[in-house]
């Protein structure tokens, strides 16, 4: 019998019991089941929940009162009370004829809603009758007070005033005049003043009615008061409404009666008051606006560098708060800012003289400034003799101002020929010659000399050294040539 391989000892067929497959069989629980009564107690009570969660917390609690008719305030006090977002309140405005301003016309959300405090409301109010309409104005001279005033309740015209007063020539109750302000009669609105004057009849026997002399000259109603037997009195004062010499005001108002020699005082405009404001910083500009509007002269501005300010008033000729007098004159100084460089190149050249900068400098320092200048010099080839070849191009007023200067070109010096030379030179006109010749500068004196002729050479120093120019050597064309020649008067006289 053949032996079996490993893995066939363990078939199912010879294995014992305890080795054989098992058999799995699922086993099936058995559903609970749901209590209907319980589930619906559960839902009712989530929903009552909910419910009362959105009355707590989510749903509007505040009824919107009704506004159409009452004040601004009024919505004001409302939105305060009831904690409401300001945010959310809007107000527009319109003309309206029939009501006043400030009154509420319509509103966004209707009467007895309930809203929230983030309520979005808009509010609609009246600015009354438009100020802008035109108002055919009627034959006022034509009527009596009864009808004038019926006139300005019709159209509303609240700046419309009527004053009465006694008048000799006209009768009671019919207009005397009207005076218009901010308009005539064809650009007449409800926006415009308007004074009716209307007659109280004639003043009673011994009497004499008083006039309206305000913003009239004090000369009008002088001479009325002369003619009226009328004791009069002024005092004066300053008026920023009231013209110079024109009446600011009366004691005893227009139409009223007063007897013959009872007195009147009247107060008499001394023109605007003019303060003499601090303009320490105002600019110029503002300066001379302020003089022309208030008629003082502002008769000399001086400028003075300062570090501080630039462009702004820093001294004035008259101290802040004084009282001023039309016409009276202003000086002022103004802070310059720094000096320009450059407005000295426009002026002068990008090489000018070491003199013009010198004397540029000094200007600005008696202006104010503390320039100080630091001159380096050198040779140059092309720059004239004491140009400026470079210079700082921009500076403070407290700066020092760097420049470079030509010393012009370093000259080489020759001999003219074999019989003029620097070495064997002895008279002026060889000493101008040969300086000429070699294109340098030279300066002549003259001194008594014992032993030469008029004419001859004491000396010839460079003015550098102090030592003889030579053949070979560099002169500076900025270094002169100092020469010293012998005048002995007559004993010097060649034979």
């Amino acid at each position: 019998m053949a032996d079996k391989d490993f893995l066939s000892q363990f078939s199912d067929n010879n294995k014992p019991e305890s080795f054989k497959e098992e058999e799995r069989i699922p086993v099936v629980k058995e559903k609970k089941k749901v209590n209907p009564l319980l589930l619906g107690i559960a839902t009712a009570l989530l929903l009552a929940i909910a419910i009362l969660l959105y009355f707590l917390f989510l749903a509007p609690k505040i009824a919107v009162p009704d506004f159409v008719g009452k004040d601004k305030s009024d919505v004001a006090a409302w939105v305060r009370q009831q904690g409401i977002e300001t945010s959310g309140i809007v107000f527009d405005e319109i003309h309206d004829f029939d009501t006043v301003e400030g009154t509420v016309l319509s509103q966004s959300i209707t009467v007895g809603k309930k809203v929230r405090k983030d309520v979005k409301m808009n509010f609609v109010l009246s600015l009354g009758p438009d100020p802008d309409e035109a108002i055919k104005v009627p034959d006022l001279s034509a009527m009596n007070k009864a009808e004038v005033q019926q006139w300005i309740s019709k159209y509303k015209l609240s700046k419309t005033k009527v004053v009465t007063a006694y008048n000799e020539n006209v009768e009671e109750d019919a207009v005397i005049d009207y005076v218009f302000s901010g308009c005539d009669e064809e650009s007449f609105t409800r926006a415009c003043t308007l004074k009716i004057n209307v007659s109280k009849g004639p003043a009673p026997a011994g009497k004499v009615t008083v006039e309206d002399f305000e913003k009239k000259p004090f000369e009008t109603v002088e001479a009325w008061a002369k003619n009226k037997k009328i004791d009069l009195t002024k005092t004066e004062a300053y008026s920023d409404k009231v013209e110079a010499g024109y009446v600011i005001s009366q004691s005893v108002e227009a139409g009223k009666a007063i007897n013959e020699g009872d007195n009147l005082h009247v107060v008499v405009s001394l023109g605007k008051a003019i303060f003499m404001p601090d303009m320490y910083e105002w600019t110029e500009n503002q300066i001379s606006a302020w003089c022309s509007k208030n008629g003082i002269v502002l008769a000399d501005v001086k400028y003075r560098y300062d570090e501080e300010f630039k462009g702004e008033c820093i001294a004035q000729s008259i101290p802040a708060g004084t009282l001023l007098s039309q016409g009276d004159y202003l000086s002022v100084t103004i802070s310059l800012d720094d000096p320009k460089i450059s407005e000295f190149i426009r002026d002068h050249g990008e090489h000018a003289t070491l003199k013009e900068l010198e004397e540029w400098v000094a200007d600005k320092n008696r202006n104010g400034a503390h320039l100080t200048l630091k001159v380096t010099r050198q040779l140059h080839d092309t720059i004239p003799v004491d140009c400026i070849i470079d210079m700082s191009k921009k500076v403070k007023n407290t700066d020092t101002v760097k420049v470079t200067v030509s010393d012009g070109k370093n000259l080489l010096l020759k001999d003219k020929d074999s019989s003029l030379t620097w070495d064997n030179v002895s008279t002026e006109e060889e000493i101008r010659e040969l300086c000429e010749f070699n294109e340098v500068s030279y300066e002549i004196t003259y001194d008594k000399k014992e032993g030469l002729y008029n004419g001859d050479i004491i000396d010839i120093t460079r003015s550098d050294t102090g030592t003889r120019p030579l053949a070979g050597t560099y002169l500076p064309q900025k270094t002169v040539v100092q020469i010293v020649i012998a005048d002995n008067g007559d004993e010097g006289i060649r034979p």
